[in-house]
C-alpha cells in the first residue's frame, strides 16, 4: 500500500511538471529567423507634397509599401488595421486626416469610401482582403497585426475571413487576457506587445517571464525607451530567455547598438531585409 501512495505522489509530480512545461507551436523557431527586421506599416515610401516637391512619408499600410517590401526581400511586414464604419478591416493607423483629405479625424470610412482615397495623396489604400491576396501570392512573407480599436473582434475578422493563413500572421496581443482567445482562434504565433500596459505591467519583467513560460510567445517587443527610462530593465528581461523585440528604430547605426545589447528584432520604417 505504501509502495503505491508513493507511486502516486510520483506520478502527479510527473504530470504537474509535464503541465508547466508547455510545448511551443510547432514552426516557431523558423518564424523567430526571420524577424530580425519588421518593416514598420510597410515602410517608408518616397512620394510628392501639395507643392510638387519629393518627400518620403512613414507609416502608408500602402500597397506600394507591400510591393516595395516583396521587391527588396523583406519577409515580416507589420500593419495597422482599423475597423470601418461597415465592420471591414482597413489598413489604417488611425480615423485622421492627417492620412487623407476625406477623412475626418475620429470617423470612420466605409471601405468602399476608404479604397477610394489616397493615402497622402500618393498612395493606394488597402484592406485585409487585400493583405490575404498579398500572402497568397507571396509565400514565406508574414504580416505581423497592430488592430488599433477592438484586438480580439479584429483577429476574429483575420480568422473569418482567411482561415488558410493563419500561420501568417504573427498576431500582436496588448493584455494576458488576450491570449487565449487568440490561440483559440488558431493563431500560433503570438506576440505580446507592451506599449498599452501601464508603467507597473510594462516594467515588471518577472511577471512577464512567468507568463510567457505558461503561454509560449513568439517574444515580447517594447518600446525602446524602456532601456533607458527603466533602471535594469533589460538585464532583467534578457534573463528570460524569451525573443525580445523593440519598436521604433531607424537607421543601420542606431539598429546595430541595439542589436549588440541583445535585441533579437526591431520593428523600423526603414526597407530593409535580414
Amino acid at each position: 500500500m505504501k509502495r503505491i501512495a508513493i507511486l502516486l505522489v510520483a506520478v502527479l509530480l510527473i504530470l504537474t511538471v509535464l503541465s508547466s512545461c508547455v510545448r511551443e507551436p510547432e514552426g516557431i523557431d523558423a518564424v523567430r529567423e526571420n524577424m530580425k527586421y519588421i518593416v514598420h506599416a510597410a515602410g517608408t515610401l518616397t512620394g510628392v507634397d501639395l507643392d510638387g516637391r519629393e518627400r518620403t512619408y512613414d507609416g502608408s499600410n500602402s500597397r506600394e509599401g507591400l510591393v516595395q517590401c516583396l521587391e527588396a526581400g523583406c519577409q515580416v511586414i507589420e500593419i495597422d488595421f482599423n475597423f470601418t464604419s461597415d465592420g471591414e478591416l482597413a489598413c489604417i493607423h488611425d480615423w485622421y486626416q492627417y492620412y487623407a483629405p476625406e477623412i475626418t479625424d475620429g470617423v470612420p470610412l466605409t471601405l468602399e469610401e476608404f479604397l477610394g482615397v489616397k493615402i497622402f495623396r500618393n498612395f493606394t489604400p488597402i484592406c485585409l482582403d487585400d493583405i490575404a491576396e498579398f500572402l497568397r501570392e507571396n509565400e514565406g512573407i508574414y504580416i505581423v497585426t497592430d488592430i488599433k480599436d477592438d484586438n480580439i473582434r479584429g483577429l476574429e475578422k483575420i480568422a473569418e475571413t482567411c482561415p488558410d493563413l493563419l500561420d501568417r500572421f504573427i498576431v500582436q496581443i496588448y493584455s494576458e487576457e488576450e491570449y487565449t482567445p487568440a490561440r483559440e482562434m488558431g493563431f500560433d504565433y503570438i506576440i505580446y506587445t507592451l506599449y498599452r500596459l501601464d508603467w507597473a505591467g510594462k516594467t515588471d519583467w518577472e511577471h512577464l517571464g512567468e507568463f510567457e513560460k505558461k503561454n509560449p510567445l513568439v517574444g515580447i517587443t517594447f518600446g525602446y525607451t524602456l532601456i533607458d527610462d527603466a533602471e535594469g530593465y533589460l538585464e532583467g528581461m534578457l534573463s528570460l530567455d524569451v525573443p525580445l523585440y523593440i519598436h521604433t528604430v531607424n537607421g543601420a547605426e542606431e539598429q546595430q547598438k541595439y542589436f549588440r545589447m541583445g535585441i533579437d528584432g526591431i520593428y523600423t520604417d526603414d526597407v530593409v531585409a535580414d
